[in-house]
């Protein structure tokens, strides 16, 4: 349940500063990519025991969550502003519904965890398929309609609150995992926008992440 109070605002005027999309397209590249690097390993012939195994599901686990919050996280909070800034100009529902949609093969990738790794593969590969057709469509009809109608400010007020539901032991895996995954031009916008304590989190994690992603995919 969203108990956030969503922020008013205005369609944004003509001439007036755009949106800076950059952290939703690094976000929707790294969790294609890594479903899809996870999918691969997982269907590969290579052993996967011990530590790399438990290594492996752990990372799957995180993609999950990540996932997870990054539909909960436009449902309660950039949806609302959509809404109320381009509600004449888009119809919602087919992203809610996919968003629906995505419940269930969530469960069943997080049940598949513990179990055999075809089975995890296997889920995962659902969600890949799903998460490529809602991506691709979100980035092609639903970004210009953010960008024409969301001023700047309204959208940059999202990301803060974002970054606000987002625990600790969260972010030492999303701050170099995105990172990982940008553009050197993008990830200087992002760090500039994330202020010093993001800044100095991913410093101080993104080694641990790149030992873990090793672990996990060589």
């Amino acid at each position: 349940m969203n108990t956030v109070q969503i922020l008013a605002v205005s369609p944004r005027k003509s001439g007036e500063r755009e949106p800076d999309l950059t952290s939703m397209y690094v976000i929707h590249r790294a969790m294609l990519a890594d479903l899809r690097r996870l999918t691969d390993l997982l269907g590969g012939a290579g052993p996967l025991l011990g530590a790399r195994l438990w290594a492996t599901r752990a990372y799957a686990a995180a993609i999950l969550t990540e996932v997870h919050d990054h539909h909960a996280n436009e449902d309660e909070l950039l949806w609302p502003i959509i809404e109320r800034t381009a509600g004449h100009a888009v119809d919602l529902s087919p992203y809610n519904d996919d968003h629906q949609a995505l419940g269930p093969i969530l469960d069943r990738c997080r049940a598949a965890l513990g179990r055999d790794r075809h089975e995890l593969e296997w889920a995962l590969g659902v969600l890949l398929h799903m998460l490529d057709e809602h991506i691709a469509e979100e980035e092609s009809q639903l970004f210009p309609i953010i960008s024409r109608f969301v001023p700047y400010e309204a959208y940059a007020w999202v990301e803060k609150q974002v970054a606000k539901r987002a625990g600790l032991a969260q972010l030492t895996f999303t701050a170099p995992w995105l990172l990982r995954y940008a553009t050197a031009d993008e990830g200087a916008r992002l760090l500039a926008g994330a202020g010093a304590p993001l800044r100095l989190l991913y410093a101080l994690t993104k080694s641990r992440y790149a030992r873990r992603e090793r672990m996990v995919f060589g």
